[in-house]
């Protein structure tokens, strides 16, 4: 059975390698002080999904990343272009570790 430990070791061993910020279960990738980019969160998730072979159905990249904010303003755009912009929900490793002891993901 998949325990927090796992989930923890896993993610510094390929993304807080040096240690460089505290890590705990309740860390968010998402959202507080250490967020990933868009393209970082990607490959994060695909090495999540494969190393504790989670059922992907269901997740919902888009909720925990997404489009980033344009360098133009909205108000600068033509309406045809603006876009929502909308706040990441918080994906905290405690997700993951739940999710890879159901071997789904359970929060969308």
């Amino acid at each position: 059975m998949v325990t927090n430990e796992d989930v923890i070791d896993w993610y510094n061993a390929g993304w807080n390698k040096s240690g460089k910020w505290p890590v705990t279960i309740d860390t968010s990738l998402t959202t507080g002080r250490y967020v990933w980019v868009w393209e970082t969160g990607e490959e994060i998730m695909e090495s999540y999904f494969k190393a504790f072979e989670v059922d992907t159905q269901g997740f919902s990249f888009l909720k925990y990343w997404p489009n980033e904010k344009s360098m133009i303003p909205n108000f600068l755009l033509p309406k045809s272009l603006r876009v929502k912009e909308f706040e990441p929900a918080p994906l905290t490793l405690k997700m993951l570790a739940d999710s890879a002891r159901a071997g789904k993901w359970l929060y969308d």
